[in-house]
């Protein structure tokens, strides 16, 4: 916690649960490594923003981030344009909910799946969605069956007729029981992610921190 200012550990001590606490504390390094990777700042120069929708940005630099985490990951999205991340571990859902954050073409399709493979397709959706409002930092403000997905093999169709900005999506596998989804807003995606352990984190944070 030496490495992070004041007001984030005041807001990572306001946890209940030591975990979430954890997740918190691991994505704020995890940003404020990859800011000092990219643009050579020393950590004390890092200042964070959030738009009204709680979007995060890097204050005074041009450099679009996003973070997510979820049971054992936490996850990262980087670049030079708005980007959306969201990891979520696949677990027993409430069924009924996907009627209201599906739309009715994507409901369809998720009642057309077996039984034992619906779980796994709703974290698949969710995933996507949430990249999407992540990537144009509008939050829940904008309902979520107000979009949908459909996927042709490996290519993923979004489609909206509340919106013509053109956004790309990819998946990337990192655990049989997590889902992740990336959105950008430009058609750029590495071929692989980079995965870090909790202490690699840590030396590189003792390293470039400091």
């Amino acid at each position: 916690m030496q490495y992070i200012p004041n007001e984030k550990i005041n807001k990572l001590k306001q946890f209940l649960k030591y975990e979430d606490m954890l997740r918190s504390l691991t994505a704020e390094l995890l940003i404020r490594v990859l800011i000092v990777k990219q643009k050579s700042l020393r950590n004390t120069e890092i200042f964070f923003d959030t738009n009204p929708f709680g979007k995060p940005s890097l204050k005074g630099y041009l450099l679009e981030f996003n973070l997510s985490h979820s049971g054992d990951w936490v996850v990262c999205a980087i670049g030079n344009s708005p980007v959306g991340i969201d990891i979520e571990e696949i677990k027993s859902i409430d069924i009924e909910l996907a009627k209201y954050i599906f739309s009715n073409q994507e409901y369809s399709h998720f009642i057309e799946k077996k039984e034992d493979e619906r779980q796994s397709y709703f974290f698949e959706l969710w995933t996507l969605k949430e990249s999407y409002i992540k990537a144009v930092g509008s939050g829940l403000s904008f309902p979520l069956h107000l979009f949908s997905f459909t996927k042709s093999g490996n290519k993923i169709i979004f489609q909206s007729n509340y919106t013509s900005r053109e956004v790309y999506f990819r998946q990337f596998h990192i655990d049989l029981n997590y889902k992740l989804a990336v959105c950008n807003t430009r058609n750029l995606f590495p071929e692989y992610i980079h995965i870090w352990s909790f202490d690699q984190l840590y030396i590189n944070s003792l390293w470039l921190l400091s």
